[in-house]
């Protein structure tokens, strides 16, 4: 099993936390993960399908 890492830090992201995932907002074709710590920090995301860059 792969682990699921962070989109933005690309860091491993465990199970317990509060990290969330979506479809790229442009594109729809990639899912974006979000961990708790970017998704605090407002860290920015790059979508590498389309090169989408969101908050």
């Amino acid at each position: 099993m792969r682990a699921i890492r962070c989109t933005s830090c690309h860091r491993s992201i465990s199970p317990q936390e509060n990290s969330v995932k979506f479809q790229c907002p442009s594109c729809g074709e990639f899912v974006i993960w979000r961990c708790e710590v970017c998704r605090r920090f407002s860290v920015k995301y790059t979508c590498p399908n389309c090169a989408f860059e969101g908050p």
